[in-house]
């Protein structure tokens, strides 16, 4: 029998048609892994699932129902997509998609540490690069995909994005919407997102899921900003978004956090910088740096040990340093290369390192830092 216990799998699908057909073609070849996935998530049974069966619950979905079908109805549609290509119901794909949202925000019990994501970028003139590493549920880590997607689709669906053509490669977890996580589209953006876990959510705007859904349709960094604010409506959630460009010298970094009739934010620009003595570095974890005002949850010890450890180590210049960085494991208790234990629940999903100079996206399934080859290594062009 052939021996497959250490075989690294990453499935990707490359599909295009309307936002219907495309949610519809996700939901119909991976199937099986949002099936298993729904069935056996300890998240789903014991938060998402009680949460909607109770009258509150309910009340609170259709709120964000509502909200993503005024801001962002094409991506609803692609949810309804994804529902009847898997034959799952819509409610059920719905709830993944306000997964964080329901799980922290609305179970004050919830104590121990939620999962979030490590990103650093290097800005030189000829060193540009932006590496994160996708920290998650292990129980959802067997059934992620990446998605290469075109969407040509005239249906007249408005909202805060109204783009009849999206292109672009999508990191993406089973039954939820592209992008919230890593991706880059056919304009040369590039972006990574990284939780932060607010006190309190905004009923009555959209949900982080669609709005990093929405990430992957813009065309430039300014329309980055304004999805993020979501002028009238808001963000449910709190999140961080890390933004590079193929077409401009500079990188950004926006903290965003939940609130209506906008999202508060605060953008931070890495400037390129051509003095090889001066830091050329910047980290994100998943806590705010810079976005004042918002009260935030701060009972998850790896987020701290993470950015400890960073400043610990010595500044990043090269590639190689970036993958050490993100492959560090000398904190075995909370390292930023994670591993679940008995006090991180966290499992290093994969490593993805944009190298924007090269336009290439390289994935790693195993340690960067351990001299493993990447798994998967696509152009940044279309």
């Amino acid at each position: 029998m052939a021996q497959t216990e250490n075989a690294q799998t990453l499935p990707m699908l490359f599909t295009r048609g309307t936002h219907y057909e495309v949610g519809h073609s996700i939901g119909s070849v991976f199937r099986e892994q949002i099936q298993k996935y729904f069935s056996s998530s300890n998240i789903v049974q014991s938060f998402l699932l009680p949460f909607y069966n109770t009258n509150k619950g309910r009340d609170i979905f259709a709120e964000y129902q509502k909200a993503a079908e005024i801001c962002f109805p094409q991506y609803v549609t692609e949810i309804r997509g994804m529902s009847d290509g898997s034959g799952m119901p819509f409610e059920n794909l719905f709830l993944l998609n306000i997964a964080k949202e329901v799980q922290i925000v609305h179970f004050a019990e919830v104590k121990h540490e939620l999962h979030g994501c490590s990103t650093v970028l290097l800005n030189t003139p000829d060193m540009k690069i932006m590496a994160h590493n996708e920290d998650c549920d292990p129980m959802i880590n067997p059934y992620r995909y990446v998605v290469s997607a075109n969407i040509v689709d005239s249906g007249g669906q408005t909202g805060t994005v109204s783009h009849k053509e999206e292109q672009f490669t999508s990191f993406s977890y089973p039954g939820m919407l592209p992008g919230y996580a890593f991706g880059f589209n056919k304009h040369g953006i590039v972006f990574t997102i990284n939780a932060i876990h607010p006190m309190k959510a905004s009923i009555g705007s959209p949900p982080v899921g669609l709005i990093s859904r929405a990430f992957l349709s813009a065309s430039n960094v300014d329309e980055m900003v304004r999805i993020a604010r979501n002028d009238g409506h808001g963000s449910a959630d709190a999140f961080n978004v890390n933004i590079a460009s193929l077409n401009h010298k500079e990188m950004w970094s926006v903290e965003v956090g939940p609130g209506k009739p906008e999202s508060p934010l605060k953008m931070t620009t890495i400037t390129e910088q051509v003095d090889p003595n001066k830091p050329c570095h910047y980290y994100h974890f998943n806590q705010y740096q810079h976005l004042e005002g918002i009260e935030q949850n701060l009972i998850y010890p790896s987020t701290f040990a993470r950015a400890k450890r960073a400043e610990e180590l010595v500044p990043p210049r090269t590639i190689n340093d970036v993958k050490a960085m993100l492959g560090d494991t000398q904190n075995n208790k909370l390292p930023i290369f994670r591993r679940p234990n008995n006090i991180d629940l966290s499992i290093t999903a994969c490593t993805v390192v944009f190298d924007i100079l090269e336009k290439t996206m390289e994935i790693y399934v195993e340690n960067p830092n351990m001299g493993n080859a990447p798994l998967l290594k696509l152009p940044l062009t279309f």
